[in-house]
This record gives C-alpha cells, sequence and structure tokens, in this order.
C-alpha cells in the first residue's frame, strides 16, 4: 500500500521546501502510528509517499480509509491510497516487483482522499462490515499490458465538517477559520494564508483548471475549433472559386451552421465546469 499527499508539487513551490518538508515528514510520523493497530509496517518513505506491507487486506483497507480521513486537516495537502495484493521479493528491508509498482501507480491514480485497491486485493477483502467497495472501472498503467480493474473504498460518513482546497498550494483549508477567500464567477475559493490569496488573485488562471483532465478539455476544445476552421476554410475556397457553385452547398452551409453551434456548446460547456 502506499499514502501519499497529493499537490506536493504546489505545497513547495508555495510554501517553500523547509516548510514542505516539516509537512512530509509529519505525515510520515503520523501514517506510523497508526500501523500497530492493523498489524502492518512502513517499509520506507519517498518523498511525500509512504510505502507499508499488510499482511491482511481487510486491516490494510481499514487502514487506507483511516489515513484519508484523519490525516486530512486544515494545513496540511489531503492524502489519496492505493494498494495491490500479490507476491513480492523482499530485499534488505525492502520490497520489490510487479505488485509493488502496480499498489504505486493505482496510488498515483487515485484522487484526493480516495482508497483504490486492484480486483486482486478486492477478491481477498470480501465484504468487510462498515465498508463499501464500489467499481471505479478499468484503468491502463504504465508498463501494464492489460487494464487493471480498480475498486473505490469508502468507509461511513464522518460527522466532521467539509474542508476546501487551496487552488494555490492545495492545503486542505476549513472555510471557517480560512485567511481569506474569494469568490469567482459563482466559485468559492478559500486559502490557507494572505500569501496564497495575493498569488490567486495576481494569476486565477494559473491555478484554475490546471489538472491533466481540464488541459485535456480545452485540448479537445482546441481541436474542435481547428478542424471546424480548416475544414469551412477549404470549402469556402472551393465554393469560392468554382465557376459554378456546387450543387448541396445549402446542406454544407447547414452542416457548417450546425457545427459552428456545437463550437459555441463545447466552448461554454469546457469553460464553466473548469
Amino acid at each position: 500500500m502506499f499514502a501519499d499527499l497529493v499537490g506536493f508539487t504546489a505545497l513547495t513551490e508555495a510554501h517553500g521546501d523547509a516548510e514542505a518538508i516539516e509537512i512530509a515528514i509529519r505525515f510520515a510520523e503520523r501514517v506510523e502510528d497508526l500501523l500497530a493497530d492493523y498489524e502492518s509496517e512502513q517499509v520506507k518513505t519517498i518523498g511525500d509517499e509512504v510505502m507499508i506491507r499488510v499482511d491482511n487486506p481487510v486491516q490494510a483497507v481499514r487502514l487506507g480509509l483511516r489515513i484519508v480521513e484523519e490525516l486530512a486537516h486544515p494545513g496540511s495537502p489531503p492524502v489519496r491510497v492505493g494498494m495491490h495484493s500479490g507476491a513480492a521479493v523482499g530485499r534488505n528491508g525492502d520490497w520489490f516487483g510487479g505488485t509493488v509498482n502496480l499498489a504505486s501507480r493505482v496510488a498515483g491514480a487515485a484522487r484526493a482522499g480516495e482508497v483504490l485497491l486492484t480486483a486482486d486485493t478486492r477478491r481477498e477483502v470480501g465484504e468487510p462490515d462498515g465498508v463499501e467497495l464500489e467499481e471505479a472501472g478499468a484503468r491502463h498503467f504504465r508498463h501494464i499490458p492489460d487494464p487493471v480493474i480498480v475498486y473505490r473504498a469508502v468507509g461511513a460518513q464522518g460527522a466532521g465538517h467539509h474542508l476546501e482546497i487551496d487552488p494555490v498550494c492545495r492545503m486542505a483549508v476549513d472555510p471557517r477559520t480560512a485567511a481569506g477567500g474569494r469568490r469567482r464567477r459563482g466559485l468559492n475559493y478559500y486559502f490557507c494564508s494572505s500569501d496564497c490569496q495575493r498569488a490567486f488573485e495576481a494569476q486565477p488562471r494559473r491555478y484554475i483548471a490546471s489538472s491533466p483532465a481540464a488541459r485535456a478539455a480545452r485540448k479537445g476544445f482546441l481541436i474542435n475549433l481547428s478542424a471546424f476552421v480548416v475544414f469551412a476554410t477549404i470549402h469556402f475556397l472551393v465554393w469560392a472559386l468554382a465557376p459554378q457553385h456546387p450543387r448541396g452547398s445549402s446542406g454544407m452551409l447547414a452542416l457548417y451552421a450546425a457545427w459552428a453551434i456545437a463550437l459555441i456548446i463545447h466552448y461554454r460547456t469546457v469553460h464553466r465546469v473548469f
């Protein structure tokens, strides 16, 4: 099992190496404090990531849920966990092999506050009390030839209050005690410090829609727009230079009008969502 801090690079850029390192150290120490209750051991830390070996898969899931639920607090980035079950090779207190590599990649695919496990772990876990296991689809991982089906573990909902994410440094922020807030285009943003708020106000677009999904959405719109411009230009030149206007021009005009309307809808959708 791997647990790491989401947005650690953004945290380092916003608050500096020294504070980021302290947060990573405290995170690893807090994870280690939980391990004795779950028959598990900390193998090593890799930057902001903690590698853990657990004998019992049910205990692994419960530990993962406790990590994401208890270690997400104001002043620290949110946490994600991923795990996979299988054989590994032990050497000098460390573990190696495909099982370890896949567990690490599953953790990297998890979103903030999410616990993901592979189908192999899912089979070992069964139906534990107080835990729901939702199928999260098949994922493609680097150097894994076949897609891997993953599941999302969901525990009993706690009574705690909701935490927001600072868009600049990606720390968890309690809206009730945030250092500042800003409403932009119908959305509320909260900040852990006045420095983060000033950075956001100076360049809001730098910190909004910077995820891979957002970049892919913008890229998709630009491809759609470019295709429209290229094909429309070619057809217009053919139409304008032809001695007689080709038959079916009205149909093509209707097609491009519909395409233009679809482009507007596409743009507004991407703009609104991201």
